[in-house]
């Protein structure tokens, strides 16, 4: 039950700094989206918040690796729909109020260790998609730069979508880029 409690908050804290950013991610919201008692956020994060914040993190970057992950191209094209539907799924299935968690804790956010956390879960997302453009057959440096266009078109389109309230940006990203 202890464990259940601990990861439920871990997501809670994850989908408000998806929806809010890191300023709008309080321990006392965390606590109100879980029902968990007050001392459960130092029971399980010994080092408050920022503890909180850390596994947040840690688990968008998890949650994003296994969705591109999920994505089984044939051709380039597939790895762009493939991404671009990850995120759209993400705001039309939060009403258009949450994006990319780790946009939301650059938003914000001027702590170096934080803003080097999110540097890394980018990367790690630009590497996963160059791996599965190479699977396609495009050259590795090619693969890199278009994966790396694709998570920059992407975080953009996430954003309009969200200030919008409808999918058209990421559409639009998704045709432009196939």
């Amino acid at each position: 039950m202890s464990e259940g409690v601990r990861e439920a908050m871990i997501k809670a804290a994850w989908l408000l700094i998806a929806e809010r950013g890191l300023e709008g991610m309080s321990t006392r919201e965390v606590l109100a989206r879980t029902g968990a008692p007050r001392g459960s956020v130092y029971h399980h994060f010994p080092r408050g918040r920022s503890e909180l914040i850390e596994l947040a993190l840690e688990h968008s970057e998890q949650w994003a690796q296994k969705q591109i992950a999920a994505i089984h191209p044939q051709t380039p094209s597939d790895v762009v729909v493939g991404y671009i539907d990850i995120w759209r799924r993400v705001v039309e299935g939060t009403d258009f109020r949450a994006g990319c968690a780790m946009a939301g804790a650059i938003a914000g956010g001027h702590d170096p260790a934080i803003l080097d956390r999110t540097e890394a879960a980018f990367d790690a997302a630009g590497e996963a998609l160059a791996a599965l453009f190479e699977q396609v057959g495009l050259a590795p440096g090619q693969a890199a730069q278009r994966a790396a266009l694709l998570v920059i078109a992407a975080e953009g389109a996430v954003i309009l979508s969200r200030a919008r309230r409808n999918s058209e940006p990421l559409a639009l990203v998704a045709t432009q880029l196939s």
